[in-house]
């Protein structure tokens, strides 16, 4: 830290110097130049003066001529020196001036390195943000938490949580405080923070899907790793608003791996790859796949095969909802064959979905039957309630909020098993 000053010295002395020899430089010239021109004055006097008494001599001035020009040539003598006097006084004022903007400029020049040093230079701090980031990256790539580098945490939490005092709409910064409370075991924390940072962004933000998965698996960790109504909640929601969100598909995975589904964890992990970093798909994914394929005693493309058999059909009397979809020809031409669409039961005035199904428009028109076996949640099915509201949506971008352009179907307060099927033809432009 000395060294550190000492440089700070050194810089600030040379730039001063900078500053001083032009000014010191221009104050000598100055004054040698005020010098000549005060010698030039008084030889012009004298010459002047001997010429006037040389013409007095030889009789070509006369007395009063001679007079006034000597009184007129004393006159511009006194002038030019009096003027020199003032010039030197009006000059004092302005080098106090000048040193005293040459302290200010020194002064200015020590504040702001010191500034900047403190604001920039910090490596404390900065070395616990590196940190902090690759070992939040790693936490939540790996789920360990025994990788922890407590002190380091501690003071990392602490920095973040001033920095998000100062500007609580720095959405990375709960991330990175999150990620510190899980790598030091405090998960409870965590889901706080990303529970936080979740009301923040709302659903309408791209990163609302990534932001409740992560606080769903906070939260599984925070309640001893179970798969509570809340945990499973989140997990759904997460996937409502991003069918391919990685967090939430790889929690689906471990939840059906400890209910020994094997095939149905793999399928969910490799769907989980399509969003999750190199890191996390290396640590994680990769080895649980190759852990439930042993399992399963099947070759991965098997399991695979098994997940992807048709729902067999549901018994007579269970909850169940038909519907033909389709979409009038007049709004055929805003959607392309790919846009999703996605056809859902949810209790009058809730939003949770029930039962939900997705399609592609070049499916259409489709015979689409919503039962308990396409719950959401297993605590929440058609079963439950008397009574539903059918949705069905185009989805110009991919998810199953309503934005503006998608175009929609709605049935309200449809009795579940009414014993008919329902026509449902897409027919409305989501404002």
């Amino acid at each position: 830290m000395s060294s550190l000053w000492m440089g700070f010295a050194v810089l600030l002395l040379i730039a001063t110097l900078f500053l001083l020899l032009p000014l010191l430089k221009k104050r000598k010239t100055d004054e040698v130049a005020g010098s000549d021109v005060q010698q030039d004055n008084v030889l012009i006097f004298r010459d002047r003066l001997a010429e006037l008494d040389a013409e007095k001599e030889q009789g070509t001035l006369e007395e009063e001529a001679y007079q006034a020009l000597k009184a007129e040539l004393e006159k511009s003598l006194l002038q030019d020196v009096a003027g020199k006097q003032q010039l030197e006084y009006k000059n004092q004022p302005l080098q106090v001036q000048q040193a005293v903007l040459i302290f200010g400029i020194v002064l200015v020049l020590m504040i702001s390195s010191v500034a900047v040093y403190l604001h920039l230079g910090r490596s404390d701090d900065y070395a616990d943000y590196l940190a902090l980031k690759e070992q939040g990256e790693t936490v939540q790539a790996s789920g360990d938490a025994s990788q922890k580098k407590a002190p380091d945490f501690a003071t990392a939490v602490k920095m973040l949580k001033k920095k998000l005092a100062e500007n609580p709409d720095d959405f990375d910064k709960y991330i990175l405080l999150a990620n510190s409370y899980a790598a030091m075991g405090q998960f409870k924390e965590s889901a706080d923070v990303y529970a936080t940072l979740v009301k923040r962004i709302g659903p309408d933000n791209k990163d609302y899907a990534a932001a409740k998965g992560s606080y769903a698996q906070a939260l599984f960790q925070a309640q001893g790793e179970q798969f509570t109504e809340e945990v499973n909640a989140a997990i759904e929601q997460a996937l409502v608003a991003d069918a391919q969100e990685s967090t939430a598909l790889i929690l689906k995975g471990i939840q059906a791996y400890m209910q020994a589904e094997y095939a149905q964890a793999i399928e969910f992990w490799q769907q989980a790859k399509v969003k999750a970093g190199t890191m996390q798909t290396q640590r994680f994914i990769e080895p649980a796949i190759a852990d439930a394929r042993s399992k399963a005693g099947v070759p991965l493309a098997e399991a695979v095969a098994v997940v992807a058999k048709p729902t067999q059909p549901v018994a007579n009397g269970a909850a169940q909802i038909i519907v033909n979809i389709s979409l009038a020809p007049e709004l055929q031409a805003k959607v392309s064959p790919e846009h999703t669409v996605f056809v859902f039961a949810r209790a009058v005035g809730g939003r949770m979905p029930l039962a939900i199904e997705r399609i592609q428009v070049k499916d259409l028109p489709k015979r689409i039957v919503l039962d308990d076996s396409k719950a959401a949640m297993p605590t929440a099915t058609l079963s439950t309630v008397e009574q539903v509201d059918i949705i069905a949506r185009v989805s110009l971008s991919g998810t199953p909020r309503p934005q503006a352009g998608d175009l929609f179907v709605q049935l309200d307060q449809v009795k579940v098993n009414a014993g008919k099927e329902l026509n449902l033809v897409i027919n409305q432009v989501q404002p």
